[in-house]
């Protein structure tokens, strides 16, 4: 199976968050971005696929999400 982002994965991606329970809304002040909360939480992006790529970065790396120098080093050396 592929699946790419694209349009038709907007939709799903919504349906997962709200499934999560994450209350999902258009921000007031940002035209065009999106912010899902639960439980103190608030996530803010473009699209529900963005803010479901957030939320699965922090439920594995935790508050401590940030990417080390050694990270960003690894990620730096693949795109060259």
């Amino acid at each position: 199976m592929r699946v790419a982002m694209a349009g038709n994965t907007l939709a799903p991606a919504y349906s997962v968050l709200l499934k999560k329970g994450y209350a999902v809304e258009r921000h007031p002040d940002l035209s065009g971005w999106c912010c899902a909360s639960k439980d103190g939480y608030s996530f803010l992006a473009e699209n529900p696929v963005e803010l479901l790529g957030l939320i699965a970065m922090l439920e594995v790396r935790g508050e401590a999400w940030q990417a080390s120098d050694r990270e960003v080093g690894q990620f730096l050396q693949q795109l060259a």
